[in-house]
């Protein structure tokens, strides 16, 4: 059904790579120019989980270790809390 150039990108977590290149990208773009408009620091805890569980993705699929799948998914978790925590009690303007 898929070919097998896809089959390999995804079934050795270059997928993941590419998804976590393009939250980089996207950072750059609102950093650059949406500053004024967005809050950085939301957007940036927002991508910051996001790419967590890319990078627990990659681990996976690449043959890491189960201690480093853990590590990225504790790492999206505090992303993810502190953006909650941003959201919840933060300063609204």
């Amino acid at each position: 059904m898929w070919p097998n150039w896809v089959i390999d990108y995804v079934g050795d977590g270059r997928i993941a790579l590419l998804a976590l290149g393009v939250i980089a990208l996207e950072a750059l773009i609102i950093v650059v120019f949406l500053r004024h408009r967005a809050s950085v620091v939301g957007l940036a805890l927002t991508m910051a989980s996001g790419a967590g569980l890319l990078g627990a993705l990659h681990a996976a699929l690449s043959g890491a270790s189960e201690g480093t799948v853990a590590a990225w998914l504790v790492a999206s978790l505090v992303a993810h809390a502190a953006d909650m925590l941003t959201r919840l009690f933060g300063k609204r303007s």
